[in-house]
């Protein structure tokens, strides 16, 4: 087999995933920690892959471009690998806000399952790829349940352990301020 010096990426059929993801999701024993501990593990990659994107378009790397610079490409990076529309904003300096329009993985669930595991783990690897330190990331809502889009929230532990505590008890995700950290 030919070596590239480019990222280690592989084009899947959909119905592949989706079959993967069920079973393991249906799995005994922890599926969905599974898919996020998978799609965590191939996020290197990913972000690699993003870093060459960039560079074949003359940009910078990722983590030289402003908020708003970087929402955008990685936007057009995500959406034209199949990941729905992605959007990337800060939410008062204290955690990054990720929304999914038509995400792939909400669109490949089984009757019954919620949750885009396999993107919360992936999102957590690629966003540390940024950070100086692990990046924790939070799926608050699903396409599956009837909203328009799927939403995380990513943040270091500390941060994403203080907004769930107060979205469990029905506080709105939008209050949480950099001030409380």
């Amino acid at each position: 087999m030919a070596s590239t010096a480019g990222p280690e990426l592989i084009g899947l059929a959909q119905r592949t995933l989706r079959d993967l993801r069920l079973r393991v999701a249906g799995a005994s024993g922890g599926g969905p920690d599974a898919l996020r501990e998978a799609g965590f593990a191939g996020a290197a990659s990913l972000f690699d892959a993003f870093e060459t994107w960039l560079t074949d378009r003359g940009s910078r790397q990722a983590e030289d471009l402003p908020i708003d610079e970087f929402s955008k490409r990685a936007g057009e990076f995500f959406q034209n690998a199949g990941w729905g529309r992605v959007t990337f904003r800060s939410l008062h300096d204290a955690l990054a806000v990720i929304d999914i329009e038509n995400c792939w993985e909400a669109q490949l669930h089984g009757e019954g399952e919620r949750g885009c595991h396999l993107t919360t783990g992936t999102l957590a690897g690629f966003l540390g790829c940024l950070a100086d330190y692990p990046v924790a990331v939070m799926e608050i809502e699903c396409s599956v349940g009837g909203t328009a889009r799927c939403r995380f929230l990513a943040g270091n532990a500390e941060m994403l352990e203080h907004a769930y505590d107060r979205v469990s008890r029905g506080e709105k995700w939008e209050s949480i301020g950099a001030g409380e950290f």
